[in-house]
Formats: structure tokens, sequence, C-alpha cells
């Protein structure tokens, strides 16, 4: 199973140039695709539904589009919905999908864009697997560390809170409400993969909040209730991986973009790498393929 993170910056690639086509030829392949800064009907990129485009282009995939940004506009006469944010794209259906705003830390700033966290549950050939794609914020590190701490708790207490429909069965008189139930959904699953334009490099503090601390003689400690960097799993070096070029003739910059996995499926992680040859956004995709049969 091949999953593949991108920040696809609205079609914007290296050389300034919208093309949705482009975005999604670097994606063609991927099974399941966490999308950031996917935009639908913006004048800068030709008033087009980003995330339907590149559902169609993969083959008619399903889509969960989690818009943070969410503004009426009239094209050509017809009212649309303006948006921007996160998009899950799946070969499989989505059983169920939700999106959890994050509060703003600096409202005031400059490009204090709304965010937050879209997930999706997903039937997988690895079993039913909860998926999330988020974008955290550039602009400090004290959002950072809000927004992961954020991500961590809605991660365990997915349980508690249950299916989506958790709490609804009942009547007012204690009855079961059986219009709540047009089909049973399934149990919430432990396994959960958390993907995305994290905006921290491995050194930073959410990365540790995330995946554990490290020990100076055994390396990262690992958080039975946290996440595996699946990059590091594949036998990758943490400091490798660079997906925020500064040059991209040597390849080299930054790595703030992730797909990170419960500790169960990390251990199912076949390979890990970044697509480094595509130009179309300002970011690089990240892939990791994980085996299907169990270790």
């Amino acid at each position: 199973m091949r999953v593949v993170t991108y920040n696809i910056q609205f079609g914007r690639g290296r050389d300034g140039r919208y093309d949705i086509d482009r975005t999604a030829q670097a994606l063609l392949g991927a099974d399941i695709v966490g999308l950031q800064e996917a935009e639908a009907y913006w004048d800068r990129s030709g008033n087009v539904h980003q995330v339907e485009h590149i559902a169609a282009a993969l083959g008619d995939y399903h889509v969960v589009y989690g818009a943070t940004v969410d503004i009426h506009k009239t094209v050509a006469g017809v009212h649309r919905r303006r948006r921007f944010g996160n998009a899950v794209l799946s070969r499989w259906p989505i059983l169920t999908t939700r999106t959890f705003l994050f509060p703003k830390l600096s409202p005031l700033n400059a490009h204090s864009i709304q965010r937050g966290l879209t997930e999706a549950t997903i039937e997988t050939p690895l079993g039913v697997v909860r998926v999330y794609t988020s974008h955290f914020s550039h602009l400090c590190t004290d959002e950072r560390m809000q927004h992961a701490q954020l991500t961590l708790e809605t991660h365990r207490r997915a349980a508690a809170d249950g299916a989506v429909t958790s709490g609804t069965a009942v009547t007012d008189h204690g009855r079961l409400d059986p219009s709540w139930s047009e089909s049973p959904l399934p149990a919430v699953p432990p396994s959960a993969i958390l993907m995305g334009d994290l905006n921290f490099t491995p050194d930073d503090p959410p990365y540790a909040l995330l995946t554990g601390p490290r020990s100076p003689r055994y390396g990262r400690l690992q958080r039975p209730d946290g996440f595996v960097d699946t990059w590091t799993a594949a036998g990758n070096a943490e400091e490798d991986g660079h997906t925020l070029y500064r040059d991209m003739l040597t390849k080299r910059g930054k790595r703030i973009d992730y797909i990170l996995a419960t500790p169960d499926l990390a251990e199912r992680v076949e390979s890990a790498v970044v697509l480094t040859d595509t130009e179309a956004s300002d970011h690089q995709p990240v892939a990791t393929t994980f085996t299907e049969s169990p270790p």
C-alpha cells in the first residue's frame, strides 16, 4: 500500500506556473494521498476544484475535502464555495470523516490562516485505518506545539470518542432510534497514519512530542500511544530526506513533510522515499510503502 503526502501549494510550481495536471502526475500510483494547500474556485488557480480534478486524474478516487477556509463566491453566475485546506484521496471507500479546526494563536498576524486536522477512516488491505492529514503553522514553534498536542490528543482519545454517530442512537425516552444507524460502522480502529506539511524538523520539539524523545544512548524512544516516523522506520536517517529545497540542483534544504504511523503500522513499512524530480510545488512529495503481509 503506497501512501503519499504532498503540499501542492495550490498547484503553483517552482516555476511560478499553475498546473494542476502536473500536480496530479506526481501522485500517480498512490493508493492513499494526503494533500495540503489544496483549493477550490480561486482566481489565482483558474477557478477549478483542485481536489476533484486530482481525484479524477488518479482514477475517480474517493475524496474527503477538509476545507479550513470556506467562503461564498460566484463564478460565471454560479454560486460556489471558495475553499482552501487539506484533503484525503483514497483508492478505497472512505467510511467516515471529520475535520478538527485548530485555534489561532495570533489571528491578527499576516498568513495566520485557519488550519486544522482532517480524519478519514478507510478500509485498507492493512485493515481499517484512521488517516489524518494536516498543515501545521509556519509562524512559530509555540503554535506548532499547540497543533501537535491537539493532534496527539485527537488520536489518543479516538476510541473513547467513538464513531461519528456515537451518542445518537437513543431517543429522549431511552429507546433505540434506528434512523441514525442506516448501516453499521466499524469500531474505531487503533491503527492510524498522520501525514502532512508539519513545518518542523526532526530537531524541533513538536517532532519529539509526536514520535518520542531522543536518548543519547538509545536513540528515539518510541511512544506506544504516539507515532513512529515511517522515514526512519524504513531505515533512513532523521537528518536526510529533505522536502523543502533551498537548491533544486543539490536537493538540500530541510525535512518538514512527514508520514507518521502508529507502531503496529510502522512494523509494516517497506520503504520511504522523497519524490525528488517533480517541480509541481515548492515542496516535494513523500511516499511510504507498507507491506500488506503481517510482519
